[in-house]
């Protein structure tokens, strides 16, 4: 009787094997997840973005194809410009100007949200007049010039510039991740921030998307660059 001699893996070489893959997996899983959640927000930045320029266009030919002197009497007053567009948007809360972030006011309290860098925002654009869309984006207005003629947009022509986190309390509740910015315009036309010959685009030191180049941007140059992506 010919007997062949059989072979097995033993404990220790399986314990081995299941080590180096758990090390593996350690190292490659935590970045797989944070590439997904990254696209999956600037999916997310791409639906809210074309959202706002249909309601600036539609705000604009509400008003003979211009905001300008369209949006209340003085910048004081947020909530026209704030409802010019919600007017064509669905949402489901308001917050008014000048009350208290958080999560019952539309908006993060100061030092819970942060730069791309990630230092703590000390704002809390209680200022602004706030909402939450329909889709859990938080959102502050602030009207910059009731006649459109605010100098950061590259014609100097923003009436007022929106601030979205598109992500809600959620995290990482940071600017070029899930926080970003645009101009609305004279004619209704939505801008983000970091367009060329714009505010953020002529200061790179400070609103770059670029960590490696400046380690301690505002990163609010994401805006437009993460459209593109």
């Amino acid at each position: 009787m010919n007997l062949k001699r059989q072979t097995a893996f033993t404990l220790a070489e399986v314990l081995i094997t299941l080590l180096i893959i758990g090390i593996i997996a350690s190292i490659v899983i935590p970045g797989l997840i944070a590439d997904t959640q990254d696209t999956e927000f600037k999916t997310a930045w791409k639906k809210v973005f074309s959202d706002f320029s249909q309601a600036g266009k539609l705000a604009a030919l509400n008003n003979s194809g211009s905001l300008s002197d369209a949006l209340g009497t003085s910048t004081g007053t947020e909530g026209y410009f704030r409802d010019a567009l919600l007017k064509h948007m669905s949402y489901t809360k308001l917050c008014a100007e000048n009350t208290a972030a958080g999560p019952d006011g539309c908006w993060h309290a100061a030092n819970t949200f942060y730069s791309l860098s990630g230092s703590a925002i000390s704002s809390d654009y209680t200022s602004y007049s706030r909402a939450v869309l329909n889709n859990g984006s938080l959102v502050s207005f602030n009207l910059q010039s009731t006649t459109c003629t605010y100098t950061y947009t590259a014609n100097d022509d923003s009436c007022g510039v929106v601030i979205i986190d598109i992500n809600s309390f959620k995290g990482p509740n940071k600017v070029g991740k899930d926080i970003y910015g645009l101009h609305i315009t004279r004619n209704g036309t939505a801008v983000p921030f970091g367009s060329q010959n714009d505010a953020y685009y002529d200061s790179p030191s400070s609103y770059s998307c670029d960590l490696a180049a400046y380690p301690s941007t505002y990163g609010w140059s994401c805006s437009a660059k993460n459209l593109n992506q």
